[in-house]
């Protein structure tokens, strides 16, 4: 075989050349389109990072004709909530897919979305796998725990990975951040969408340290310059004024040290669908 960059929900690999793997999470997020499950249960991001070697090109248009039209349907039909697919800016070769479930129990019923025969209902031609190199990662599994949504999606995202001890400080100050500074830019700020969570499997600790990112937020803009313009300094810009005034209230409660470190990354969003 090729490739074949998809499994079930079931966790069982469809057609694969090179990946043998499970679930996971979070995000993106994303397209800013988080739907906080309204009974109380975990809303799910499953995270799988795809590197492309050739046929970038056909790999691309696959996703958005085929495997985009299968992931319709399975909205349709409840099996999940959404799903996303991303490329990296900065390393164009790279793509992260996320699959959001509103419950675990929606997750662990839905299966056969990207099978042969969901294709044949739908009457989709069978890609040439052929035609792109992959090479993909196991999946991962995250836990949506606050957002702040605008009315438009975003097409940019930062995304933050964490690594912290305290699950608590870090839950406590992302909430924080998504009042004090999220929440009040979303009227002025088109394309502005933000969501953080925490990581559900595979976190551990080795020398009371955290030996993988086990946290993760979600920036969203309207385009690559808004992010880029969000992130510059200005000291007359509202968000330096509200991030100052996150930082100084995370000191007052003692919160300061709510993550051991950090890593960002920037994504564009190809595509996606959505409940």
């Amino acid at each position: 075989f090729k490739f074949f960059f998809l499994i079930n929900l079931n966790i069982k690999v469809l057609t694969i050349n090179y990946l043998k793997m499970k679930k996971i999470l979070l995000l993106l997020l994303l397209n800013c389109s988080f739907l906080i499950a309204q009974n109380n249960e975990p809303y799910i991001l499953r995270f799988h990072y795809m590197e492309i070697s050739s046929g970038q090109n056909n790999f691309i248009n696959t996703n958005k004709t085929f495997y985009k039209k299968l992931a319709e349907q399975a909205v349709k039909d409840k099996k999940w909530a959404g799903w996303d697919m991303m490329q990296s800016v900065s390393n164009p070769n790279q793509f992260l897919f996320i699959h959001h479930y509103n419950s675990p129990e929606q997750y662990e019923n839905a299966s056969g979305i990207f099978s042969a025969k969901a294709a044949q209902k739908l009457d989709l031609k069978v890609p040439d796998w052929s035609s792109w190199e992959a090479t993909g990662k196991p999946f991962e599994f995250w836990q949506i725990i606050s957002n702040a949504l605008n009315e438009k999606e975003s097409t940019y995202f930062i995304m933050n990975e964490f690594k912290f001890t305290d699950r608590k400080k870090f839950i406590q100050s992302n909430k924080l951040w998504g009042e004090i500074v999220a929440t009040p830019q979303l009227k002025d700020v088109k394309g502005l969408n933000w969501a953080f969570g925490v990581k559900m499997i595979s976190n551990h600790l080795e020398d009371g340290k955290m030996a993988n990112f086990n946290g993760i937020s979600f920036d969203g803009f309207e385009s690559l310059k808004s992010l880029m313009n969000a992130n510059s300094y200005n000291e007359n810009q509202t968000p330096n004024k509200l991030i100052q005034k996150f930082s100084d209230e995370i000191q007052k409660k003692g919160l300061a040290d709510w993550a051991m470190s950090r890593k960002s990354s920037v994504w564009r969003v190809i595509d996606n669908t959505w409940d």
